[in-house]
């Protein structure tokens, strides 16, 4: 009985044993050998101009990962670890991790792998690539791309070479040209050596083939100083040009030649404008990507890229909205805030290379020629510096609440945040409009008054005007430059009868007028003893050039006087060109030469020739001249075709063979 009664309880407690040990076994035990090999994969499919995505490795059953680390790569460099972590051994269960790429602002292939560890051993991912931007990174500079597939290099002059490679080519075989042969020479020795001779400090471009994919790349060269300094502005009196970075642009610029064809420029400017709420920044999926671009594309080019600050307006101009916006807190807020984050990017993506900026067109201008006030006069909110948080008070100067302390404010903080920026502020020819002023415009005072007399008059204005914007604190803060633009459309093409009656236009200009024009200039450059930088001035060329044509071996066709395709006189002017004007009207327009200008001459019947003007802009204080349409029907001197058929553009490459000194 006692026997019976044991073994029935012991069989219970065993049942209870076996229910207990079936309850607390695992569903999952630790690994017992090295982890599975992991898949890793990226959502980034399309480029990405900032650079951000997420990188995912999972396995899906087997022995897990206690730790795991990811490793990156581009260009040449060598593999390196960017993160690691730990890991619970959840094996036999799925195991996966994410971890977010910030920041990749190098466009080329980014390569990554990760490595899967546990007691056993360490199990390595395949690899995948990742491309940021428009480049592939396959063709790699040895030396140079040691990190990352670089936009731009910098080298003492002198001759230096460099071993190429090509990712996935055993035995690449390269070309290269250069934009700009004044600076470098470049040639490929032995199929994958780079060769570069930098010959005087400035900026270049190289293009670089691989014949066997024909794949590209575009990368920018500093040539230093001969003191190891980084160059800054040319030491020529230099030339730019307007520009988007759309496609038709980009492919206009990366058009690389040995003859006139070829696509040098020293500077390319585009707006930063719309206002600072739903602006510039908006344009763009990435934010400030406009911008952004701008300067990397730029510095592939070897071009120093300029930006024009233009945010006081928005959706229009005037000196109403541009009054509203000063005196609105929550748009002054924002404006200060815009400022900032622009500078930021410049800083970031410039690196010590010369970002230029020209500040607010017209704003000046239309608080000088309607406010009647003078610019400490004038309410603007520039508390709001310090309430966005931009400035600091008690830190930061204590600006007041006026268009002075606003210019002021704004050169400040350009000196504060990025204070390697080449800075100006634009002046305008209107801004003084009193009962004296002509109905066509100041500069034709000489034709009422003659030379001696008229010129007294513009100089005087031209005093006027520059005294105002002087003491609007254009100068403050270490400011480089003052600037002028003309007008934003071709001369020939703001009234209907432009092209036909020139002398009853008001900006389709003779060289009288052109010389008139610099005489204005001259005063600002005397009397704010800072150098001028001219802006948006026109493409368009007087018709039937006698030009030489490289693209067809013949002369330029006429522009037809619509949209897009009008005249104007400004590159002629600077420039220089024999034409023939046509009618009666005309050459006795573009003939007259009350100035006695030896540059002027004709033959007394139908040509007449305008030698170039770049000396005399250079003695009226110019450094720089900014030629681009102001408007969307304006002449376009770029794009794939210019809508001017490359007369700008082959006049330039004719100028840079033998460019005016500054010093």
């Amino acid at each position: 009985m006692f026997l019976k009664r044991y073994f029935k309880t012991f069989s219970i407690l065993l049942c209870i044993t076996l229910i207990l040990a079936v309850t607390i076994i695992p569903t999952s035990a630790a690994g017992t050998g090295v982890p599975v090999k992991p898949s890793l994969s990226h959502n980034q499919w399309s480029g990405d101009i900032d650079g951000d995505y997420d990188l995912t490795w999972n396995i899906w059953y087997g022995n897990n990962g206690t730790s795991w680390k990811l490793f990156e790569k581009i260009g040449a460099g060598n593999y390196q670890e960017i993160h690691s972590g730990t890991l619970i051994d959840d094996t036999p269960n799925p195991q996966s991790e994410t971890f977010q790429v910030k920041g990749r602002t190098i466009e080329g292939t980014y390569k990554y792998y990760i490595e899967l560890t546990n007691s056993y051993g360490t199990t390595a991912s395949d690899e995948i690539s990742v491309v940021v931007g428009n480049a592939t990174g396959n063709i790699i500079i040895n030396g140079i791309d040691t990190q990352k597939v670089v936009y731009q290099f910098t080298q003492a002059q002198g001759m230096n070479d460099y071993t190429l490679s090509f990712n996935g080519v055993a035995n690449p075989v390269f070309t290269v040209i250069t934009n700009n042969s004044s600076v470098v020479d470049c040639s490929i020795v032995n199929n994958n050596t780079l060769k570069i001779n930098g010959k005087k400090a400035g900026r270049a471009s190289i293009k670089l083939k691989e014949s066997t994919t024909g794949e590209e790349r575009y990368v920018g060269i500093r040539i230093k100083n001969a003191d190891g300094s980084i160059p800054g502005m040319p030491n020529y009196l230099s030339i730019g040009s307007v520009s988007e970075d759309k496609q038709g642009d980009l492919d206009f610029w990366r058009d690389f030649h040995t003859d006139d064809k070829n696509k040098r420029m020293d500077i390319r400017y585009i707006y930063i404008n719309g206002g600072p709420i739903n602006g510039w920044r908006t344009w763009t999926n990435v934010d400030g990507g406009r911008a952004k671009n701008f300067i990397i594309e730029s510095r592939k080019l070897g071009i120093i890229p300029f930006f024009v600050y233009y945010n006081i307006p928005d959706s229009g101009e005037s000196y109403s909205l541009d009054l509203a916006h000063i005196q609105d807190s929550t748009y002054m807020d924002a404006y200060y805030k815009d400022l900032k984050f622009f500078l930021d990017i410049c800083k970031e993506y410039a690196e010590d290379d010369t970002v230029g900026i020209v500040f607010e067109p017209d704003f000046l201008g239309y608080m000088m020629q309607q406010s009647g006030k003078q610019p400490n006069e004038i309410t603007a909110l520039v508390s709001a510096a310090y309430s966005s948080g931009v400035l600091t008070s008690g830190v930061d100067p204590d600006f007041p609440n006026t268009v002075e302390g606003l210019v002021k404010s704004v050169n400040y903080i350009v000196s504060k945040y990025y204070p390697q920026a080449y800075y100006g502020w634009q002046f305008n020819l209107w801004a003084y409009d009193g009962h004296d002023v002509p109905n066509n415009g100041i500069l034709h005072k000489t034709e009422t008054m003659g030379v001696t007399d008229g010129l007294n008059f513009i100089r005087s204005k031209a005093q006027l005007i520059t005294d105002y914007y002087v003491s609007a604190g254009v100068k403050s803060y270490g400011a480089n430059f003052v600037s002028i633009d003309k007008y934003g459309l071709d001369g020939g093409g703001v009234t209907p009868q432009a092209a036909a009656d020139p002398a009853g236009s008001t900006w389709f200009w003779n060289s009288d007028i052109w010389n008139n024009y610099l005489e204005f200039v001259k005063v600002m450059n005397t009397s704010s003893n800072l150098p001028v930088i001219l802006w948006q001035i026109p493409v368009g060329h007087i018709n039937t050039s006698q030009a030489s044509n490289p693209y067809n071996n013949g002369l330029f066709p006429d522009l037809n006087g619509t949209s897009t395709k009008y005249e104007d006189s400004a590159p002629v002017y600077f420039l220089g060109d024999i034409f023939k004007p046509g009618s009666t009207e005309r050459f006795n327009y573009f003939k007259l030469n009350a100035h006695n200008d030896n540059k002027i001459t004709d033959n007394g019947t139908d040509t007449i020739t305008w030698a170039h003007h770049m000396d005399k802009a250079k003695e009226s204080g110019v450094i720089s001249i900014l030629f681009g349409a102001g408007v969307n029907s304006s002449t376009d001197g770029v794009g794939s075709p210019p809508t001017d058929d490359y007369w700008w553009i082959t006049k330039v490459q004719r100028y840079f063979d033998n460019p005016i000194l500054l010093n």
